[in-house]
């Protein structure tokens, strides 16, 4: 499914979350189109699909991780949009 074009360091709504994109996987890949960060006070990192119309967060046993401060995407989601 087509989704609107991204690259790392862009940032995306998610329900209610903004994000950094930090990487973008292949096409068909099973885990989505990419992988993000947010929550500048406990970066947590997590996979995001498009369902046609908006970003979600797919159903995963394990939310996700964690960023460490000194990756450049957490710095700049602290700095904040």
């Amino acid at each position: 499914m087509k989704h609107p074009e991204i690259k790392p360091y862009d940032w995306i709504r998610v329900g209610n979350r903004n994000c950094v994109v930090m990487n973008i996987y292949p096409s068909n890949s099973p885990f989505g189109v990419c992988k993000v960060v947010f929550n500048p006070q406990k970066p947590t990192t997590h996979d995001v699909d498009w369902n046609g119309q908006q970003w979600f967060f797919p159903e995963r046993p394990d939310f996700g991780g964690y960023g460490r401060d000194g990756c450049p995407f957490v710095r700049k989601l602290k700095q904040g949009i």
